[in-house]
């Protein structure tokens, strides 16, 4: 498989947050939240590619996490792959970062001949998304660096994380987390990019990846 293939969109993709170029605020913490949360389902499907006009070759779906003091801004045409969402502040002196979850559509060919291949599948992946995606991801920003290279699980799937840390002049030091995830029958997959403001969810460490806003986006990712 060529890394080639499972990159094509990363030179196309803006992976940078879009955000207000204030300072961040420290009186928001995403962990200090006490309310409930609800989820609002979103379904990439062939109904989605008749409304919007945006192919989906692998129907999948999510489930977004809303509360009161987050502002949801839903790009359905980013400048690549097939949807963005960015979680902001709904701070009345302008709205700040705080993460934001990014679907881009990638190929990881299935190996013939093997009784696995996903081993095969995601060490490849992994790679790609050491050597191309987190290259690409960080360009033009300080301080980056790979954190750790691991298999994960994704809603009962076996996937490739790339974590990783830089800093953005904007919005301070950031968390980037990738995640390759083939689809267990066909070559067509997705894979993901989540940004994170260190300020405003103050994480201790990659354990409480699941608890931001992102992750709890991850954690609903399916196949459909």
């Amino acid at each position: 498989m060529s890394i080639k293939t499972v990159i094509t969109v990363i030179a196309l993709l803006g992976v940078a947050p879009v955000a207000q170029s204030q300072e961040p605020s420290v009186s928001f913490n995403l962990f200090s939240f006490e309310g409930a949360y609800l989820n609002r389902i979103f379904r990439f499907d062939a109904d989605y590619s008749a409304k919007y006009n945006i192919p989906i070759e692998v129907p999948f779906a999510l489930q977004i996490p809303v509360r009161n003091d987050v502002e949801l801004i839903a790009d359905g045409r980013p400048s690549g792959g097939i949807v963005k969402f960015t979680f902001a502040t709904k701070d009345p002196s302008g709205r700040k970062f705080i993460e934001n979850f990014h679907v881009v559509d990638a190929s990881f060919p299935i190996p013939q001949g093997s009784d696995d291949p996903m081993p095969i599948r995601l060490r490849t992946a992994a790679k790609a998304l050491t050597e191309s995606a987190f290259p690409s991801a960080v360009q033009g920003f300080a301080d980056a660096k790979i954190i750790s290279t691991r298999e994960i699980a994704v809603n009962g799937m076996r996937a490739a994380e790339v974590l990783g840390t830089y800093t953005d002049p904007s919005n301070g030091p950031m968390v980037l987390q990738l995640v390759a995830i083939p689809h267990p029958a066909r070559a067509e997959s997705y894979f993901i990019l989540h940004n994170i403001s260190r300020t405003l969810v103050p994480m201790s460490g990659p354990e409480q990846l699941p608890e931001t806003l992102g992750g709890r986006v991850l954690d609903s990712f399916t196949y459909e």
